[in-house]
């Protein structure tokens, strides 16, 4: 699993962060689209879950994009490297550095706990059969973390597996808000707030299969949108996703020629 920390310096004030995050959508498209024309048409006509996520405030400096995609990490480095200002039609900020990180699953067992906390940053909510539901449901959590692992190459976990998994998850808190996010043809109704449980009542095995899905969810983000930057969680008291392999950390400055050290 691959993700780009952009340091971004905002010239625009925001007027509706959730109409720009559409648009963002459509510009890491188009970006793709100069190097790589056809990746860019499979991505823009894909049916199933978006291959990226992308979570920015448009206040803060630092932007996420994830991805289990290589070709996609390299379109975009080339891409945006030589183009660094993001144009947004009624915003515009000017990328100031480039982070590559990347995590494999044996980075994410390094940091196992029994003990998992999420918190949603931004609404999150899954959609089936023509309609929402905003509630952390584990059932739901773990399927959208599951499909991230399997994206990423992972064998997959089927249903069958992680349902009876989740009954034996024992939720110690959970402190949620209803929101709403404005697309500006639509509106979406999601939460945000915090999420704790325990897998302690289950196998050693199964504890770290389930970990995985959960740190896989934080990384790609849960359930509907997540390419619009919905469903953006992290795992609190850690670092937003886990440490990267020491192979791949780096700083790509724009100037620089496009040395991609472990991908």
């Amino acid at each position: 699993m691959y993700q780009l920390c952009l340091s971004v310096k905002p010239r625009s004030k925001v007027k509706n962060r959730w109409v720009l995050s559409r648009r963002l959508h459509g510009f890491i498209l188009r970006m793709i689209k100069m190097q790589d024309p056809q990746l860019s048409e499979w991505l823009h006509n894909r049916k199933d879950r978006q291959f990226f996520s992308c979570h920015s405030s448009f206040q803060e400096k630092e932007w996420y994009i994830q991805t289990p995609s290589r070709e996609i990490v390299r379109c975009l480095q080339q891409s945006l490297l030589s183009h660094p200002v993001i144009d947004l039609r009624d915003w515009t900020g000017e990328i100031q550095e480039i982070h590559c990180y990347s995590y494999t699953v044996k980075d994410m067992l390094q940091n196992f706990s029994p003990k998992v906390t999420f918190q949603f940053h931004t609404p999150t909510t899954f959609y089936q059969w023509g309609n929402y539901y905003p509630m952390p449901e584990l059932q739901r959590l773990f399927a959208s973390g599951a499909k991230s692992y399997e994206m990423d190459g992972n064998i997959p976990i089927p249903w069958e597996e992680i349902e009876p998994l989740t009954r034996r998850v024992r939720i110690e808190h959970l402190s949620i808000t209803t929101q709403r996010a404005d697309f500006g043809k639509f509106k979406v109704v999601g939460f945000c707030g915090t999420l704790a449980f325990s897998l302690k009542a289950l196998s050693a095995e199964e504890q770290k299969k389930m970990w995985l899905l959960a740190n896989y969810g934080s990384l790609m983000g849960f359930g509907y949108k997540t390419a619009w930057g919905l469903g953006q969680t992290s795992i609190r008291e850690q670092l937003r996703t886990p440490p990267a392999s020491e192979s791949t950390q780096g700083v790509f400055g724009k100037q620089e020629p496009l040395e991609i050290q472990g991908i």
